[in-house]
């Protein structure tokens, strides 16, 4: 089972197994929100298996030093991301667009640092943490997001893709985004695994076949992106 766990700026998701398994942080000040969750579902901080971060920016990293202290569960985070997490600051933040501009002094704020437990490079699985699923490295919003596909054929994305503000079950492009032409590639990637839902970092989720509205090109590079309506 998966819960959406609303942050003021993020969503954090509770996955329920055999053993439950914490996806993200959320913000700084988000706690009470995520603790609040976890009683709601039963789940005491120290059942946690794991908690795991789709990347290393504060708005879903600003808790998790907080929730291992009261958890003593292990942070899984991408290795190219440690270097955010250690230092509590989330590094370039590339707006794409005039709404990331406007809204970049509001979210790049610090967080209290940490040092994850468990580092990976390409992805694993979350098997042995009670969840039937795995991780993928899904890069490009930074150099170490991914993405949690699970075996119910829906996926937890991080972002990579933001859910619309105005249209229910629509994709759009993320404010911020540090390499666009790799974020390209893992949307192709997670495009292939025939995803039925997808659930963002930010906004609502939409079905698998938005991915396909940024479908490849022969070269399989260049996608092509109809946006949200207008």
């Amino acid at each position: 089972m998966l819960i959406r766990i609303k942050g003021t700026t993020s969503n954090c998701y509770l996955l329920l197994g055999e053993r439950p398994v914490l996806v993200d942080t959320g913000a700084p000040g988000d706690l009470k929100r995520i603790l609040s969750a976890l009683q709601a579902n039963g789940v005491e901080p120290k059942q946690l298996a794991l908690i795991l971060l789709t990347h290393g920016h504060s708005d879903h990293a600003g808790c998790a030093a907080e929730l291992k202290r009261r958890s003593g569960a292990q942070i899984a985070l991408h290795a190219g991301d440690a270097a955010l997490a250690r230092s509590g600051q989330n590094g370039v933040l590339a707006a794409q667009d005039m709404i990331g501009r406007i809204v970049r002094p509001f979210v790049d704020e610090q967080f209290e640092a940490f040092g994850p437990d468990l580092l990976f490079r390409d992805g694993f699985s979350l098997e042995p943490h009670g969840v039937k699923g795995r991780v993928l490295a899904t890069p490009g919003h930074t150099f170490g997001s991914a993405s949690v596909v699970l075996g119910s054929g829906e996926a937890i994305i991080g972002d990579v893709l933001r859910g619309s503000m105005v249209w229910p079950n629509r994709a759009s492009p993320h404010f911020f985004c540090n390499d666009p032409e790799t974020n390209t590639r893992s949307i192709v990637r997670l495009a292939r695994e025939g995803l039925l839902r997808c659930h963002p970092g930010n906004f609502g989720s939409f079905p698998g076949s938005e991915l396909h509205r940024f479908r490849a090109t022969a070269s399989g590079e260049v996608l092509e992106l109809s946006g949200e309506p207008v």
